[in-house]
């Protein structure tokens, strides 16, 4: 085998599973190199424990190099300039060329993209933010607090939802639950409605069951933070004590300027092989995970299209594709595996049990998603998840 490489731009939940996919099925002879500007894994499903301060920061994060196989080469660097159709990659530490890439960087966070809510909002989508969110929940024993979804799509579509129970349950706990109120303010039509209308009606009766107010088609225009006000487009307002916000996503810039994003504002894949659609390249070139937008066959409603949900879940398994793909081309090997649409997600209720969602997302006439009520089994599979990935048991 002639000496080839494999550039992985990204070390979350798909640049991982990729590595790890990549060095399983391919001899030494074959480079791999993943780039990533931060040392440390940390599995977003946990920033929740850290907001409520059962859990530190080290308890959740893990080295890269640590829970990369062998001989896959860490950089740890910032990425400037993305060249697509080469495979050439200006970084902080200098070039790097793949005759392979993989594109795994994720979505950033802006929340500046919503006058005044960057000074006024508090979020756990960071493992600093949760840190800061937790001091101000700890002292808060009265007052409203409201979590606010002001743009779509975000990464984890259950994790608002899932803070706002378990906040109930903390203040449940606490014996000052009836001092709070406790509100879901949202521009979606209703929770994780790429699921479909059975799980979001489902997940809606768990959060009105505590007595979370639930408020949604409220498209967001300003925050002002002297006030504590949010005014939404249709002239209305909501006062807050203290506002948690799902930070409006985008794609990182340094995709935005290698020209690999259509309409949508990410880059569009093969549902199927995760392929760059975008533009031609002299290399095989893939995207995975929240970079991307991804396709889905079916629809609830004729004149809405849909797309695939952004989670590590779904990461993972593009990456893992990716990797096939990648493996098969190398050996001349056809049958390549595909992404079968398939993927699960976590919703913790708080009082150590969650419920999982199992869902089919290429499935026609529309995506399926099937659960059973939440108890602490599905609560231990979660634990037995987030620990697995930590100690790099990825695939």
């Amino acid at each position: 085998m002639n000496s080839t490489t494999t550039l992985i731009l990204g070390g979350g939940f798909g640049g991982m599973a990729a590595a790890h996919t990549l060095r399983s099925l391919l001899p030494l002879e074959h480079k791999i190199i993943l780039v990533d500007k931060s040392p440390y894994f940390i599995v977003g499903a946990t920033k929740t424990w850290v907001m409520l301060g059962t859990k530190n920061a080290g308890e959740i994060t893990a080295q890269r190099e640590k829970i990369l196989p062998q001989n896959v080469a860490f950089v740890e660097s910032d990425i400037h300039t993305i060249d697509s159709k080469s495979g050439e990659v200006e970084t902080s530490r200098g070039g790097y060329r793949g005759d392979f890439m993989i594109i795994a960087l994720g979505a950033d966070l802006n929340m500046g993209a919503i006058p005044g809510l960057d000074s006024a909002a508090h979020t756990f989508y960071t493992v600093g933010d949760a840190m800061r969110l937790q001091v101000e929940l700890q002292e808060f024993t009265k007052g409203d607090i409201v979590f606010l979804i002001p743009r779509i799509p975000f990464k984890c579509p259950p994790a608002p939802y899932e803070a706002a129970l378990m906040l109930d349950h903390h203040y449940t706990r606490l014996n000052v639950r009836d001092q709070i109120s406790i509100s879901i303010y949202t521009v979606e039509p209703g929770p994780m409605s790429t699921a479909g209308p059975e799980i979001s009606s489902f997940v809606r009766g768990m959060i009105e069951e505590r007595n979370i107010g639930y408020h949604p088609l409220k498209q967001t225009e300003s925050i002002d933070e002297k006030r504590r006000t949010i005014t939404f487009n249709d002239g209305s307002e909501k006062r807050y004590e203290v506002l948690i916000a799902v930070p409006p996503h985008q794609v990182p810039e340094v995709i935005l300027k290698a020209g690999l994003c259509n309409d949508s504002g990410w880059i569009p894949v093969d549902p199927k092989t995760m392929k760059v659609t975008s533009q031609k390249s002299n290399i095989p070139l893939y995207a995975i995970g929240d970079n991307t937008v991804v396709p889905l066959p079916g629809r609830y409603k004729p004149d809405k299209p849909l797309v695939l949900p952004k989670a590590g879940v779904f990461a993972a398994s593009h990456g893992i594709i990716a990797a096939k793909q990648i493996a098969a081309a190398i050996k001349g090997e056809t049958g390549h595996d595909e992404f079968d649409g398939k993927g699960y997600c976590y919703i913790e209720t708080g009082g150590e049990e969650a419920l999982k969602g199992e869902g089919s997302f290429f499935e026609l006439p529309h995506p399926r998603m099937d659960r059973r009520m939440p108890d602490k089994e599905q609560y231990q599979d979660k634990i037995g998840w987030i620990e697995g990935w930590l100690h790099g048991k990825i695939v």
